[in-house]
């Protein structure tokens, strides 16, 4: 590994990424800027009447419960920052243990930390951003015009998904004016540590693979070349975080890479399909220590598929009862594995929730997307979680070719009669670098992002087909940003059955609301499901969402919407 330097260096995970700056990037592209920007302007109008208005605000499910509780004597209210993301400590914990201990901090979130974001980066040598969690250059550039205002001397180094997954020339070059060095490798942590010692020596970027940088001059050197760490040896060390990073819950991988080639995902598109699981005995390791933190009370796994196979998914599952493994956790998974003996086993070892990529009740849609799942496996899965208490969570996708207003009636009598606790849905959003962008003519798929068309469906009427969903289904909670909230409901003491009662409630405010109907039943339910879950001591932001500061203005922001 590359040895460290005499540096101060601050890990930055994530900002507030509004819905203007998501769409600059794809204007770019854009055949029909206006029908973007309209077709935009039809979703939000989607998005805002789904969330109910409360005492003269919209407030989503953690604001309703929190503005219910203050009004509450002796409430504590629901921390929805209550764990922090997985990239930033991941991170931290590299540097910290490659030569920086000592001289490394991390703020999760830019936009949400402002005064403590400034008063670190006055004290740095080199800020360092993650894009995992940003999907515009424009935000990249936001943030570094902010970091170096704040530090004009500072350097800066952004890296991540953003910049491997679905960037073009275009936002490459302007991130790499406004930034010291761009590293463009799925991984890059040799990459980064190279970097960061020869920015703060005054050497040359030119022979460092996987960076691109701007003197004047755009450079970018030879890509693709392999520079990522070995995942067990760089395992987190929970139990030797600060306590300023160990919040309530946890973020943790246990591998790295997809097997799978979803069409509509960017994911494939950068990486090469292999797939570097965790040792089991990592991953125990792993949690024995968290097992050791009595402030962190439940788990969240975050690899976009925990367990690839049943056997898999059993065998891990044995481990955790045989430590005896005490935290609630959380998992993403695919409907194939959730077998009446795997939600079983899942049940047994202390799992929550399951997320899973359902995406559609229809086999033609979902052999279109290549998604490799069956109608049956999803209504198994949701036969199975609801069976065993393991509250099980959507993603509905809605548009993509070969969609139609029949398929659209099977997914929404699957959310209505399947036993799935709660959903999200969002219309096809066409990322460039996916499947299905590099193959739209064989789609039939014109335009891009939220301008596109094709044969059984444009994205207007993709949008109206969510609002159609949010209106007919009645049995599953409907949750915005669900897979970060209904964590939040269950983190703070809510029933899987609450948690979702308090979606299906909120729901019917908003609906009884958008008819000109009395909402008083509705509220009251919901006043009384949010008095029965545990609060937080100490103070909590009273803006949260649908809106967050950038730049002390209150925006809504894109992480939910797209």
């Amino acid at each position: 590994m590359p040895a460290p330097v005499d540096a101060q260096l601050l890990v930055i995970a994530n900002a507030c990424q509004t819905v203007d700056e998501t769409l600059d990037q794809f204007k770019f592209g854009s055949d029909d800027p206006e029908l973007l920007e309209s077709n935009n302007s039809a979703y939000l109008d989607l998005y805002r009447a789904m969330i109910p208005q409360i005492d003269g605000e919209r407030r989503e499910v953690v604001d309703a419960v929190n503005h219910f509780r203050r009004n509450a004597t002796g409430s504590g209210l629901v921390n929805e920052h209550n764990s922090s993301s997985l990239n930033g400590v991941y991170l931290y914990d590299l540097l910290r243990r490659h030569g920086y201990a000592g001289r490394v901090d991390l703020v999760d979130n830019v936009d949400l930390e402002p005064e403590r974001s400034a008063e670190l980066t006055r004290a740095a040598d080199v800020v360092l951003l993650s894009t995992t969690f940003i999907t515009s250059a424009s935000t990249i550039e936001r943030v570094c015009r902010l970091v170096k205002s704040w530090n004009p001397d500072v350097l800066v180094v952004v890296g991540g998904a953003k910049l491997t997954q679905y960037s073009d020339d275009r936002e490459i070059h302007g991130a790499a004016r406004a930034a010291d060095a761009l590293i463009l490798s799925p991984n890059g942590e040799r990459t980064l540590l190279e970097v960061v010692r020869r920015l703060v020596t005054g050497g040359s970027l030119a022979s460092v693979p996987n960076v691109a940088y701007d003197d004047g001059t755009f450079h970018c050197t030879s890509r693709n070349q392999h520079d990522g760490v070995e995942i067990d040896a760089n395992s987190v060390r929970w139990g030797e975080l600060p306590d300023y990073i160990l919040r309530s819950s946890v973020n943790v991988r246990t591998g790295r890479g997809c097997p799978f080639k979803c069409k509509f995902c960017t994911f494939p598109s950068y990486n090469d399909q292999q797939v570097d699981l965790m040792e089991q005995d990592t991953v125990v390791a792993q949690l024995r220590d968290i097992m050791g933190l009595p402030q962190v009370r439940s788990v969240r796994f975050v690899d976009d598929t925990l367990f690839l196979n049943r056997r898999h998914l059993i065998d891990v599952c044995r481990k955790l009862i045989d430590i005896g493994f005490d935290r609630p956790w959380t998992a993403y998974l695919r409907a194939p594995t959730l077998t009446d003996e795997c939600v079983r086993h899942l049940s047994e070892a202390g799992c929550k929730l399951v997320l899973v990529g359902v995406e559609s009740a229809d086999q033609t849609v979902l052999n279109n997307m290549l998604k490799g799942t069956r109608e049956k496996h999803n209504w198994e899965a949701a036969e199975n979680l609801a069976k065993y208490g393991v509250m099980g969570f959507a993603f509905m996708l809605v548009g993509f070719p070969g969609e139609t207003t029949r398929s659209v009636d099977k997914s929404i009598d699957f959310l209505n009669n399947s036993g799935i606790h709660s959903y999200v849905h969002s219309p096809l959003f066409v990322f460039p670098n996916s499947p299905l962008a590099r193959e739209a003519r064989d789609f039939g798929l014109r335009g891009g992002f939220n301008d596109w068309t094709h044969e059984t469906m444009d994205c207007r009427t993709a949008v109206e087909e969510c609002a159609r969903m949010f209106e007919e289904v009645h049995s599953a909670a409907y949750i915005d940003r669900g897979s970060s909230v209904t964590k939040i409901l269950l983190d703070h003491g809510a029933s899987v059955d609450d948690a979702s009662r308090m979606g299906v409630v909120h729901n019917q405010m908003a609906r009884c609301q958008n008819a000109g109907a009395d909402d008083g039943a509705a509220r009251a339910e919901l006043e009384a499901l949010a008095a029965r879950m545990h609060g937080t001591e100490g103070p909590i932001d009273a803006v949260t969402t649908p809106y967050s500061r950038v730049d002390g203005r209150l925006e809504i922001t894109s992480p939910a919407r797209y």
